[in-house]
């Protein structure tokens, strides 16, 4: 049985004004806090939802957020506190925890004009008496959402971002020439696109997601199983939806997008070999750019590559060639001498199993690379 501490509030001083709490998913009155917190927010984003961080919650490790709130303001930093006791290379007493944010984008998400300072001084208050040994977090993309990250802060690379507000003769008018002639092309096939927002077609979804992850060599922590996109759907109702691509009513490309308050974003699908012949996928993100402005949205995100100037970010970038936004992680070792510690544990347990083991360049927190 993993050792994430029972008591989370360590160290936070709660009688003080701005409250900052620390509020765990799996209490159910925690979890009605956050989410009452989430819901004054307005741009209620879908990545610091309780609902959304507890799906990505493996065993032994637990779905929380940071939150302070006042009249000025507040932050919500999403996060899985994570304990390190049961990895095979840790010794007896390694009861140590981390922090990193679900897939996707994390936080800390803010508004209005928080307390920063108090925020990160409680903050720190709380993973040392808790003995956190790192933090990671993805920031969030749109960096009028959030408050300066304490600690390293790493570009990846630019995400590109679809402006939908305007209609769309105004959604048209931004995409490059070349994507507006695929489009024509696309429709002239006779692919058509339709709304599955109870994912009645998911068989199809993950049918043509897998044949593409294993096309594109993805890694095996893309393949997600089917119980994680029930639980999409069954615990974020209106803020999980599928949009297909059909020919001669089949599928052919697919996305599983994520919707906020003001945006929406492109978060996993596909396109099958008969899809990519077609120009399917181009239909398809047309049809869900027009759909994120009929519904009262500000951006479709459609994201970056994992590889720089690939053909994939090209293709991208040609729907908002002049709308980019530059992707962040923030990361901090918050204890060094811990830090250390477990890369020496790691080291010396990979010797014990007969093999050589160093941290992987550029991987956060390095002992678990």
């Amino acid at each position: 049985m993993s050792a994430v501490p029972s008591s989370l509030d360590a160290g936070l001083e709660l009688t003080d004004s701005p409250a900052v709490r620390v509020l765990d998913a799996s209490i159910p009155t925690e979890r009605s806090a956050w989410l009452q917190i989430w819901q004054r927010w307005p741009e209620r984003e879908v990545w610091a939802h309780p609902e959304y961080v507890s799906v990505f919650g493996q065993p032994g490790e637990r779905a929380i957020c940071v939150a302070m709130e006042d009249s000025r303001g507040g932050v919500l930093f999403p996060l899985l506190l994570r304990s390190l006791e049961d990895q095979p290379w840790t010794r007896n007493g390694t009861c140590y925890c981390d922090l990193t944010s679900p897939y996707g984008f994390g936080g800390p998400f803010s508004w209005g004009t928080p307390d920063v300072t108090t925020f990160w001084e409680r903050f720190d208050q709380w993973v040392n008496a808790l003995k956190i040994v790192s933090l990671f977090t993805r920031l969030p993309l749109f960096e009028e959402q959030t408050i300066p990250f304490i600690g390293e802060v790493i570009t990846k690379g630019p995400s590109v971002v679809i402006p939908v507000e305007g209609g769309e003769a105004a959604i048209l008018k931004n995409y490059e020439r070349s994507v507006r002639a695929v489009l024509r092309h696309s429709m002239r096939n006779g692919v058509s696109v339709i709304v599955d927002p109870h994912g009645d077609r998911l068989d199809e979804f993950l049918e043509i997601y897998y044949s593409t992850m294993e096309r594109r060599e993805a890694s095996q922590s893309y393949f997600f199983p089917r119980t994680f996109f029930t639980a999409l759907l069954e615990r974020l109702s209106g803020h999980v939806m599928f949009f297909h691509a059909l020919h001669e009513n089949r599928v052919v490309s697919t996305e599983l997008q994520l919707i906020s308050q003001a945006h929406t974003y492109a978060f996993l699908g596909g396109t099958s070999e008969r899809g990519l012949s077609l120009k399917a996928n181009t239909a398809l993100r047309h049809a869900t750019n027009v759909w994120g402005s009929e519904h009262g949205k500000r951006y479709m995100v459609f994201g970056g590559s994992h590889r720089e100037n690939d053909g994939l970010f090209s293709y991208k970038k040609r729907f908002a060639p002049q709308s980019l936004r530059m992707f962040r992680v923030g990361t901090r070792v918050v204890c060094p001498d811990r830090y250390k510690l477990l890369i020496e544990q790691r080291q010396v347990w990979a010797g014990e199993q007969g093999h050589e083991w160093a941290p992987p360049e550029g991987f956060f927190p390095a002992y678990r690379g």
